[in-house]
C-alpha cells in the first residue's frame, strides 16, 4: 500500500520531533546529574544511553499509543500498519532502528509506493489525517 506523505512533510515532522525529543532528554539528563552529582555519574556512555533511551521511548510510545508524534500531528499525518491497524511495539522498534540509520529516506525517493526503508521493513505506512 502506498504512503500518502511526501519526503518534505516527513522531514518537517522529524525536525519538529527532534527538538522535542532532545529537549525531553536534556531535562532527564539534568535530573540524573543533579540526583547523582558525582563525577562517576557523568560518563559519556551514561549520558548517551539516557539520550538514546529517551528518544526511543518518545518515538515508539507516540507511534504505538497514539499513532503519531507531536511533529506528525502538526504536519497532519499518522502511522498505521499496512492493514490499517495501530502499529505494535515490535514494528515501532524496527522503524526506530532503521530510521536512525537515515538511509531509508533516500529509499523513499526511488520506491514506487513512496515508502521509506523503515516503512517497508516494519510493514507500516504514513497516511494523511482526515
Amino acid at each position: 500500500m502506498k504512503s500518502d506523505v511526501s519526503l518534505l512533510r516527513r522531514l518537517g515532522a522529524i525536525a519538529y520531533d527532534v527538538f522535542l525529543a532532545f529537549s525531553l532528554a536534556f531535562f532527564i539528563v539534568g535530573a540524573v546529574l543533579i540526583a547523582f552529582f558525582d563525577k562517576q555519574a557523568q560518563t559519556d556512555l551514561l549520558i548517551f544511553g539516557i539520550y538514546l533511551i529517551t528518544v526511543y521511548f518518545y518515538f515508539t510510545w507516540s507511534w504505538v499509543k497514539g499513532g503519531q508524534t507531536l511533529g506528525m500531528k502538526t504536519w497532519k499525518f499518522k502511522i498505521k500498519q499496512i492493514n490499517g491497524e495501530n502499529i505494535t511495539q515490535k514494528q515501532a522498534f524496527i522503524r526506530f532502528v532503521f530510521a536512525m540509520l537515515g538511509l531509508g529516506f533516500i529509499y523513499q525517493l526511488f520506491n514506487k509506493d513512496h515508502l521509506a526503508l523503515h516503512d517497508k521493513l516494519s510493514n507500516t505506512r504514513l497516511i494523511k489525517n482526515d
